[in-house]
């Protein structure tokens, strides 16, 4: 399964707004270089290794639901299911669930974007097949 860089940030970013994180408190938790959560956080080139690094220090979040947006946004402690309460919730589940759709709605853009991009490359490579004889 491929990682898109985009999708990622944009979850990272709601994990930061819940959490009332910005920047410089996420790479003083986290220990990781201002510059770094900063490409991170834009969706920019990043080892991975250092995207690994940022979710080990952060034990609530669940990192397969920010690589690859798969489960809960956060780990659940003890028993798993739909009643246990996630760890560190600062607002009720109305407003998260908001936030949570507007997040849905800007991975359904780049998603969008994504397809249209495909689109058009190959029209961008049709026409140069047809003009190469030109």
């Amino acid at each position: 399964m491929a990682i898109n860089l985009q999708q990622t940030s944009a979850r990272l970013n709601f994990y930061m707004r819940i959490k009332e994180l910005d920047v410089y408190q996420l790479s003083m938790l986290t220990k990781t270089p201002p510059e770094t959560v900063g490409c991170i956080l834009q969706g920019e080139d990043y080892c991975m290794d250092d995207l690994v690094a940022l979710l080990k220090e952060l034990p609530d979040l669940n990192s397969r639901w920010v690589i690859y947006g798969e489960g809960n946004v956060f780990k659940v402690e003890g028993r798993e299911g739909e009643n246990a309460q996630p760890v560190g919730l600062k607002k009720d589940r109305a407003e998260y669930l908001a936030e949570m759709q507007a997040l849905l709605h800007q991975l359904e853009e780049i998603e969008k974007q994504k397809q249209q991009q495909t689109h058009l490359d190959q029209l961008r490579s049709r026409i140069r097949d047809l003009t190469k004889h030109i």
